[in-house]
């Protein structure tokens, strides 16, 4: 074998954390052997997999590749103990969740309703809100855990990252946008966020990275699901998480605006406080819907 199943899921996490410090917390080796088993792979697979900008490691192309290749087996893996294991007790309880608009929306539900099939005596009570009022809500013990689009803003808040979704800029279906580029754009309707908001936060910062100022939005909604109707109806183009996109698109309601040298993509946040301790019960639901997560990806 030129390589490990042990360096694969060191290099998972690397691509995650982009840290070796992080990478070792994350994987309980220190950081020599993180480095030296990240090392390992690459001599095994011929090929370079990071370069080092300051305290980072940037994946490079191959590496890229790689995860693509072994995302799903990893997480085929990964599930093997849950699908082997017989559970005696279900998990009986109430969890408090906080989360962000669009995950309340468009992520958590079918997540939660495949948990709550195997776990029919598990309670889910969850709120919504943007990003920075599920931040509020788990900083106050209103949640026992948060997701949120982020990134996290508040100093009594422990983040991790928990999956990747991307934004799309979305216009009206009969819009002519062939060979459109980001200036252009900038000179039309715009609907945007509000001020808190996860997906906001990220459009704006990736589109200042690109050199541009975001564009002025007249038009400002809350609601993912309203914004899309107010697209539809011609009111202007918008941003909006592919999470919310995909039927819309499929109807041929909207459009999206692929523009090449601007990548959307970003972290979803599992978020908890750092000033109270979870229970033990929360750490095994955090487990399960993990689980829950792996097998969809899986299947």
């Amino acid at each position: 074998m030129k390589f490990t199943l042990r360096q694969l899921q060191v290099f998972t996490v690397m691509m995650e954390t982009g840290q070796v410090r992080r990478t070792a917390e994350r994987v309980h080796l220190s950081e020599a052997a993180v480095s030296q088993t990240l090392r390992e792979l690459a001599d095994g697979l011929s090929t370079p997999l990071f370069e080092r900008r300051g305290r980072w490691l940037e994946p490079t192309s191959d590496a890229r590749r790689l995860r693509g290749f072994i995302e799903a087996p990893l997480a085929q893996l990964d599930a093997l103990p849950d699908r082997l294991q017989v559970r005696s007790n279900d998990l009986v309880g109430n969890v408090r969740i906080a989360a962000s608009t669009t995950l309340a929306r468009y992520l958590l539900p079918s997540i939660l309703a495949d948990l709550r099939a195997t776990h029919p005596r598990l309670g889910v009570h969850m709120r919504s809100g943007n990003s920075v009022e599920a931040e509020r809500r788990v900083a106050a013990g209103e949640a026992d855990v948060g997701f949120i689009e982020g990134p996290p803003t508040r100093d009594d808040i422990d983040a991790e990252h928990w999956r990747t979704d991307y934004v799309q800029i979305i216009a009206p279906a009969n819009w002519n946008l062939d060979g459109v580029t980001l200036a252009d754009l900038a000179q039309r309707s715009w609907i945007g966020r509000e001020r808190g908001s996860g997906t906001r936060a990220v459009f704006e910062h990736e589109i200042a990275t690109a050199g541009h100022a975001p564009p002025h939005a007249e038009f400002i909604m809350d609601e993912p699901e309203g914004l899309l109707r107010a697209v539809a109806a011609g009111a202007g183009l918008a941003y909006v998480t592919a999470l919310a996109t995909k039927p819309a698109i499929a109807r041929g309601d909207i459009k999206a605006v692929p523009l090449s040298k601007l990548e959307l993509t970003r972290p979803l946040w599992r978020i908890h406080s750092n000033e109270r301790s979870r229970s033990h019960f929360i750490e095994v639901f955090e487990q399960a819907l993990d689980a829950q997560v792996r097998q969809a990806r899986s299947t």
